[in-house]
């Protein structure tokens, strides 16, 4: 999440549990769900230093910031889920109504609809495009789904895992990366095209690409969520407290749009 992966950076506490209602989101890396009608959670991960931070002020922060949000675009828009730390890291999960929500809340683009849903509001699905049907990663143009009216996509400019209620067709391949069938990881520099050669001919591409992430159903309403299973291999970052430029390549900006179609 953008907002607050810059506040972990200034401001990042050893936190305690702060737990709302619900399924919670576990997940090694700062993953966005997007679920069915709408609705989103994210999961931010970060590393923290309990020796540096307050606890006590990171809760406040984040308390306040939604309270402030929910005030002005209505009660339930955001809500905290949950809160807490282990194995040296600090995990956020936060739920929001509306895709909208997300981004007003982050300041970081997101949209999800149908493909035609899309185009209508101006995107241009532009750039290069690969098929990931069956688990195997093959180059295509964007002809093959725009005109599927049964697709559904996720559009964002962000440097994150996004998991998807649903299976993943077709991906734009500039930063990213297979994981699964229902989840790409976006960073800089990586191209989804790049494990075409591995993939080909495999039943899956998950253990050539990204580590399998199960799924089982929650509730944000009580139907609506998708619980993960976290896994056992800690997530390192490398960040420059005294630095927050947009321009650093393992950040959470992007410079593109990232494309995710799916049914």
């Amino acid at each position: 999440m953008k907002k607050f992966g810059q506040i972990v950076l200034v401001f990042l506490l050893s936190v305690g549990m702060f737990t709302g209602c619900g399924t919670s989101y576990k997940a090694d890396e700062s993953t966005v769900f997007v679920l069915k009608d709408g609705k989103i959670v994210s999961t931010d991960v970060e590393n923290f230093d309990e020796k540096t931070y307050d606890k006590d002020g990171l809760k406040e922060y984040v308390k306040n910031e939604i309270d402030t949000y929910n005030e002005k675009n209505g009660k339930g828009s955001v809500s905290l889920k949950k809160l807490d730390t282990g194995e040296k890291k600090a995990t956020l999960t936060i739920a929001y109504r509306t895709a909208e929500d997300y981004q007003k809340f982050n300041d970081m683009e997101l949209y999800t609809g149908s493909v035609a849903e899309a185009l209508a509001a101006g995107y241009s699905f532009d750039g290069s495009f690969a098929s990931v049907k069956n688990g195997k990663i093959k180059a295509c143009e964007s002809s093959a789904f725009l005109d599927d009216s049964s697709c559904k996509v996720v559009v964002i400019r962000g440097n994150t895992n996004v998991k998807v209620k649903g299976t993943i067709c077709y991906v734009s391949t500039t930063n990213t990366s297979y994981v699964d069938a229902q989840t790409i990881a976006i960073k800089e520099g990586t191209s989804l095209l790049a494990a075409e050669k591995t993939t080909e001919g495999t039943e899956s591409a998950t253990e050539a690409a990204g580590t399998q992430i199960e799924e089982t159903t929650g509730a944000v309403s009580d139907d609506d969520l998708i619980d993960v299973t976290e896994q056992e291999s800690e997530v390192k970052f490398q960040f420059d407290e005294e630095d927050t430029s947009t321009d650093d390549a393992t950040g959470e900006f992007s410079q593109v749009y990232t494309y995710i179609i799916y049914k």
